[in-house]
């Protein structure tokens, strides 16, 4: 990996969930990801074409997409490849539209966690996933 920032695409509809995310990553004091939100799907598909991502995180259910396994479906076919993760809010309703070989871990009970690990934690798996070029569901 070069000295240049990680390039993030966070595909979420929800501003105050984006902003959540981008905060814990600067909270962990990760200044070397740069985050681009797209509100969509049809805006992401946009995204993709006309710049190169490090990591798509994904949000299953958006405005355009409301099923996640079409959101899925649809994502992976513009990612390329494109590490992805999954992070959703809906995971406990979702994860049956999954894949078994994607670990799953529910964005709201993560960001209540009390004990300040989620700031560190979600830096590190976007790193990680980077490097690994993985599949994961956070």
């Amino acid at each position: 990996m070069t000295n240049q920032a990680i390039r993030v695409l966070h595909i979420e509809d929800d501003f105050a969930d984006a902003m959540l995310v981008q905060h814990a990553v600067c909270e962990a004091g990760d200044l070397d990801i740069a985050f681009e939100v797209a509100r969509t799907l049809k805006d992401a598909k946009r995204c993709l074409a006309r710049t190169h991502y490090d990591l798509i995180l994904l949000d299953l259910r958006l405005p355009d997409s409301v099923h996640p396994t079409d959101t899925l479906e649809t994502t992976q076919s513009c990612a390329g490849d494109t590490p992805l993760m999954i992070l959703s809010g809906s995971m406990s309703v979702d994860a049956s539209h999954l894949p078994d070989c994607i670990s799953r871990l529910d964005k709201n009970a993560s960001f209540r966690n009390q004990k300040g690990e989620m700031p560190t934690q979600i830096a590190h798996m976007i790193r990680e996933a980077v490097e690994s070029a993985d599949f994961q569901a956070i």
